[in-house]
């Protein structure tokens, strides 16, 4: 492909993207995605980077209000669970979209997937803020096939060190995934 046919085939992309289209606005939508990436983990005792995880998502939305279950499991015995509650927003067309969102709710971690089998806890439970973006192009009717990216900060109970220790365990995580979406809006 010469640069010209090239230059032509990214302008003509371009401009499918900024054209104005009817924009598919649901007041109100369910959905499941399920999905597979990597997560990076900070703080005292966590492992730096999982070796992959593969999960699920179960959801809704109202305007701009949205709730869902977010479970992901590393192998083994690693396993991370959210229910978060917050708000989103999309931009775009119905053909290519982008969506903030943030939140925050509650986490669960088996096996050390957050912070490490430093701690001899099986699972550990606490709060969780996070926030995330992802880039979705609609490749069906109802069908999404996404590029996302997440990150939170949580608390997790923890073994107490110490008299001076207060039990807890906080750290940060990125997520990045892979996700295909099925999505009903009205």
């Amino acid at each position: 492909m010469s640069w010209k046919s090239g230059s032509a085939a990214l302008a003509l992309a371009v401009v499918g993207l900024v054209v104005p289209r009817a924009a598919r606005a649901d007041v109100a939508a369910v959905y499941a995605e399920g999905h597979g990436g990597v997560t990076t983990s900070g703080g005292t005792g966590s492992p730096d980077t999982s070796p992959g995880g593969f999960g699920f998502r179960l959801g809704a939305r109202l305007l701009i209000f949205e709730g869902y279950y977010d479970y992901t499991d590393f192998g083994g015995s690693g396993a991370i669970s959210r229910g978060i509650g917050g708000l989103r927003a999309g931009f775009g067309s119905s053909d290519v979209r982008l969506v903030l969102r943030a939140g925050g709710g509650v986490i669960s971690e088996r096996g050390g997937a957050l912070t490490g089998n430093s701690f001899e806890v099986g699972t550990r439970t606490g709060g969780v803020g996070r926030i995330g973006a992802a880039l979705e192009a609609q490749v069906a009717p109802a069908v999404l096939l996404g590029l996302g990216i997440d990150a939170e900060t949580f608390i997790l109970a923890g073994p107490s060190a110490g008299p001076r220790d207060d039990g807890l365990y906080t750290g940060s995580d990125v997520f990045a995934n892979l996700h295909v979406m099925f999505e009903l809006g009205i």
